[in-house]
């Protein structure tokens, strides 16, 4: 019983955001700092979202006490750097869309199989629970660039080439539709691989604490 609650008191430990806050905030400087060099108000834009999407990451892990790994504010300045900084290789290179919709579940499986990590449930249901929240978020996403394009005609569904320096859109590459189901179908692609992966790596690990 003694050696129960001295688990249950480590586990209550408050976690120590100290570090995570100050290199957060410290990130976030720099990227602003950038809008300084590169005058545009295109840039500035994309600048400030990253910075507001990396300290939103931090704010939910510290007001949740999530207690993301180092690992995972990685995946996530990748994320925000891919997507928003980035983001005009979206009109360059039409590919560069699917890979962004390849690769970002994986590293968002990654984060959400922390989070329901703590779940006291078998391996399997937190693999299953894992795949199901990150296609509802791919679901959400989908849906709020079709909202936007309703009603703000911002054409964020489908694939386009445009002049890096244009603001209009031309030469439509994929049409929106079909642009959908493809991303989500990498999505879905993306996450299986990565439930496979830790499923394997997780069943080798027992194989050998067994033999062991």
């Amino acid at each position: 019983m003694k050696e129960r609650v001295k688990v249950l008191r480590t586990r209550l430990q408050p976690h120590n955001y100290h570090s995570k806050r100050w290199a957060t905030l410290t990130l976030a400087v720099i990227i602003l700092g950038m809008m300084y060099f590169f005058r545009d108000e295109g840039f500035w834009l994309r600048a400030v979202s990253a910075a507001s999407f990396i300290l939103f990451f931090y704010a939910i892990d510290h007001w949740f006490d999530v207690r993301f790994k180092p690992i995972h504010y990685v995946f996530i300045v990748i994320i925000a750097i891919a997507s928003l900084l980035l983001s005009p290789l979206y009109y360059i290179y039409p590919q560069y869309d699917k890979i962004q919709h390849f690769a970002q579940p994986i590293l968002l499986c990654s984060i959400i199989y922390h989070m329901v990590s703590h779940i006291k449930i078998e391996m399997k249901w937190h693999l299953i629970f894992t795949f199901f929240i990150i296609i509802g978020i791919l679901g959400l996403f989908e849906m709020a660039e079709y909202t936007l394009d309703k009603f703000l005609d911002w054409n964020l569904q489908g694939v386009y080439l445009r002049d890096i320096t244009g603001l209009n859109k031309f030469e439509v590459v994929v049409e929106p539709i079909d642009d959908t189901m493809i991303d989500l179908f990498f999505g879905v692609a993306g996450t299986c691989l990565y439930g496979l992966a830790v499923f394997l790596y997780l069943r080798h690990s027992r194989r050998l604490v067994f033999r062991n």
